[in-house]
């Protein structure tokens, strides 16, 4: 077995979301594997970080701002990453973000529209926009970050949820179809990561939330942010080649049909 089939030497990246957290640990991931990366989000300080970051690393990093829910945005982006590397290689959909704890029946409908655009229509701009430049060029490699809460049921989160289920279907197809492409299709639903911005949403997170979430991860460590970049850079390499359409969970063993009842009687599941 050669080890190199792990680099990702000469080809370029775009990572969507690529400004902080999970994305942000992608990015850095891609570059120290041999990428040229390109960072795309709304905001413009956090990927020109990650950018300079790479850089001072000694690789190469471009930050480029997008609404990725915007499809003219969308095709800038692609056209401004080939402009300064030639090609994308490797496309990231990382883009997204949770909702707010609502019962279904109490749900508005901007609120369902809002979160599933951001989390199965973000998917949908950017595949078919890279895809069609991958397919012209003869290939690539698409992964899409999804969600434990994708795979069962998630009470409370309904938009979320149906939209993470939506991206591993979406993940499926799209690897069928783009496959006679030689473009390669994956996801990876993570688990429980210990992201800082996220701990804001939960009163009392380390006394409350995340003993309960910890109770339920087997291996009894909650993941990182570098847990997920690992695997988005294998599943970005030749030492992936022959996978594609999966949707691989990355919980440490998290069992998905327990869920934990905060004070107010709504149910705070995975």
């Amino acid at each position: 077995m050669s080890m190199e089939k792990f680099r990702l030497d000469g080809k370029t990246a775009l990572v969507t979301g690529g400004g902080r957290g999970i994305g942000r640990a992608i990015a850095l991931g891609f570059s120290q594997a041999g990428a040229a990366v390109a960072v795309a989000a709304r905001t413009n300080e956090e990927i020109e970080a990650v950018a300079d970051e790479i850089v001072k690393g000694g690789g190469k990093g471009l930050a480029l701002p997008c609404d990725v829910l915007r499809r003219d945005e969308v095709v800038a982006l692609v056209s401004g990453v080939e402009n300064e590397f030639g090609r994308v290689d490797i496309l990231v959909n990382n883009a997204g973000g949770g909702c707010p704890i609502v019962p279904f029946l109490e749900l508005e409908e901007d609120a369902w529209d809002l979160h599933v655009a951001r989390n199965l229509k973000s998917v949908f701009l950017c595949s078919q926009a890279v895809g069609r430049s991958m397919a012209a060029r003869g290939g690539g490699n698409i992964i899409n970050i999804s969600s434990i809460m994708g795979l069962g049921p998630h009470p409370l989160r309904a938009p979320y949820s149906a939209a993470k289920a939506g991206v591993g279907a979406l993940t499926q197809t799209l690897s069928v179809e783009l496959a006679p492409h030689n473009i390669r299709v994956n996801a990876i639903a993570p688990g429980f990561i210990e992201v800082a911005r996220y701990w804001k949403q939960f009163p009392n997170y380390e006394q409350t939330v995340r003993p309960a979430r910890l109770a339920k991860v087997p291996l009894g460590r909650m993941g990182v942010p570098d847990d997920v970049a690992d695997l988005a850079v294998f599943l970005a390499s030749d030492a992936s080649s022959y996978i594609t359409g999966q949707v691989i969970r990355l919980d440490g063993g998290t069992v998905t049909t327990v869920y934990y009842k905060t004070e107010d009687s709504r149910a705070e599941w995975w």
